[in-house]
């Protein structure tokens, strides 16, 4: 009888023992995982796994970042917060990775941080209003700020910031598609402004002047874009004898003024030196002032670099580019209402749409031109590497010059039928081993100038070179109003409704010319954009809520049945 009870004891005394196993191993999994926080990246697409250009840039870092999130609150409406959750992990990740040397934090600028609106006011950091849910109240507006600051201190022990923008654009219609752009951006955007800030000394890029170049107001976005993460001043190209080889980047924008064989030289010289060139060039006549008249001739520009590009690899042509689709709107008057405008397409103000995979352009939106003009790749060189970055869309067509350029031909709709070429080259990329345009057949004027500068002469460029050459000098450049002053570059002065990513596109192009982290590696992340079907949701949607939700039920229901019945007959 004795071991009988004992039996039974044991029996009573067994799932106690076990329950307070199961408490126990789950509260050192629970240590554990407080300690040695990790993660196994088991998506398709990746998405979670940081690249070896930040892995290497956050082990590498020798000063602590703080990193400060704005996209908090209560109540985000659900993209946000999926933003927010999003940002959350990915700086765990950095935190990790740099062994604590990033840290971050979540505030919200609405709550009792009432230093955050004034940190947000100071980098020009705005809200975007949005329509959140108040249960049966409705809905109210609510301001919230896709903002991230990185705060750090130079080696002077000066206090350094650098804001990140988290959405993806700055449309209010956050949707599913914006949402996974944001999200593939997430590790370049806050990658690179900690790697800005990292830097013992910035970049040395100079805008080049001497030639006639655009220096006004109207390149004042791209000034201040560039002030923030280079030391960027102006060159006078006929200061010198050759440009300097602390100059990394050298951006010739629009120039006016034939360059000279002189001039010339040195710029070929700076690319032998391993120097890079950011040009974008105007090569027909017109801007949007043109338009004020109603009516111009577009003129062909000739500057005199033509034999520069073309051994260099490319030619830039003087024609002119119109696309029936991709292209920016105009207010003109409606015939029918004189005294009402109308936006009407411009075919001459083509939205330039990524010319490949490349991370310059990778996941980037259109890119507002005027006046665009094509190019042509040339040349036999192997050892120049070509990559279209910016191109016209599907139905597009080029038109030689003089050619006469009238406002109110935007009234009738452009036919892509008579629209027959498409992905006209207006943006590229070329990186390799140049010849030198002048190892022979030198002009004499030129050899003499070389023998009195005492100049070297190199034949090849080494290390290997990089530059850019866009068709258009007006990507680069910022509207200016006589009310607004002057706007962010992208944002088009006729149809402010939305900015288009020229910005985005001019920092990434100097991120590549100036970079040798490859942090644009992280640009290349694609993400399986999983939507589902709505009409398959429609139609299947009965079906699909009982295999999630009734048939587990069902399924516990149907074990909890057996087992009792099993237990039943044992302890029976």
């Amino acid at each position: 009888m004795s071991a009988t009870n004992s039996t039974i004891n044991k029996r009573k005394a067994a799932p106690g023992k076990k329950l307070i196993t199961v408490i126990a191993i789950l509260i050192a999994a629970n240590i554990t995982a407080w300690f040695f926080y990790g993660q196994i990246d088991l998506t398709k697409d990746k998405r979670y796994t940081i690249t070896d250009a930040t892995q290497h840039m956050l082990k590498g870092l020798d000063k602590k970042m703080e990193i400060t999130v704005f996209l908090d609150g209560d109540d985000l409406p659900a993209a946000f917060q999926s933003l927010a959750n999003s940002t959350d992990a990915m700086l765990r990740h950095f935190r990790d990775i740099s062994d604590n040397k990033v840290t971050y934090h979540f505030t919200d600028p609405l709550g009792s941080d009432t230093a955050a609106l004034q940190i947000l006011k100071q980098y020009h950091m705005t809200g975007l209003p949005v329509t959140v849910s108040e249960g049966k109240k409705g809905t109210s507006q609510k301001m919230i700020f896709p903002w991230a600051l990185v705060s750090t201190v130079d080696a002077k022990g000066k206090a350094i910031d650098y804001p990140v923008f988290l959405q993806e654009t700055n449309t209010l219609n956050f949707n599913r598609h914006t949402l996974l752009k944001s999200e593939i951006l997430l590790e370049y955007n806050l990658a690179n402004a900690i790697h800005q800030l990292s830097k013992s000394e910035k970049t040395n890029v100079a805008y080049l002047l001497g030639n006639g170049e655009q220096f006004d107001s109207h390149i004042g976005s791209m000034a201040m874009t560039l002030a923030q993460a280079y030391n960027f001043d102006t060159l006078d190209i006929n200061g010198q004898n050759s440009i300097p080889s602390k100059i990394k980047t050298v951006i010739i924008q629009n120039p006016t003024v034939p360059f000279t064989d002189e001039q010339k030289f040195k710029l070929d010289q700076y690319v032998m030196h391993g120097g890079h060139i950011f040009w974008s060039l105007n090569m027909v006549t017109g801007t949007i002032d043109s338009l004020r008249s109603g009516q111009f001739s577009a003129m062909p520009i000739d500057v005199n670099l033509n034999n520069l590009l073309f051994n260099y690899g490319v030619r830039v042509n003087t024609n002119m580019v119109e696309d029936a689709v991709d292209h920016a709107f105009v207010p003109l008057e409606a015939q029918s209402k004189k005294s009402e405008t109308t936006m009407f397409p411009w075919v001459y103000f083509p939205v330039l749409n990524p010319g490949s995979d490349h991370p310059i352009v990778k996941n980037l939106n259109g890119v507002l031109a005027r006046f665009v003009s094509s190019i042509d790749t040339v040349g036999s060189n192997a050892a120049i590497q070509k990559t279209v970055l910016l191109s016209s869309g599907r139905y597009s067509k080029s038109e030689p010059t003089p050619m006469p350029v009238i406002l109110e031909s935007a009234i009738v709709p452009p036919n892509p039928a008579e629209y027959p070429q498409h992905n006209l080259i207006a943006g590229i990329l070329l990186e390799g081993n140049f010849n030198s345009a002048y190892s022979s057949n030198r002009p004499v004027a030129l050899s003499d100038w070389i023998t009195a500068s005492g100049v070297n002469i190199k034949d090849q460029s080494g290390p290997a070179g990089k530059m850019i050459v866009l068709s258009d000098g007006d990507i680069l450049t910022n509207d200016f109003g006589q009310q607004s002053g002057p706007l962010p570059m992208g944002s088009f002065i006729l149809d402010p409704s939305y900015k288009f990513d020229n910005q985005a596109f001019l920092l990434n192009c100097m991120e590549y010319l100036n970079d040798d982290e490859n942090l644009l590696e992280a640009r290349n992340k694609n993400f399986d954009n999983r939507i589902l079907d709505p009409k398959v949701v429609e139609d299947e949607r009965t079906k699909w809520q009982f295999i999630n939700i009734g048939l587990p039920v069902i399924a516990i229901l149907i074990f909890g049945a057996v087992f009792f019945f099993i237990r039943k007959r044992k302890y029976a």
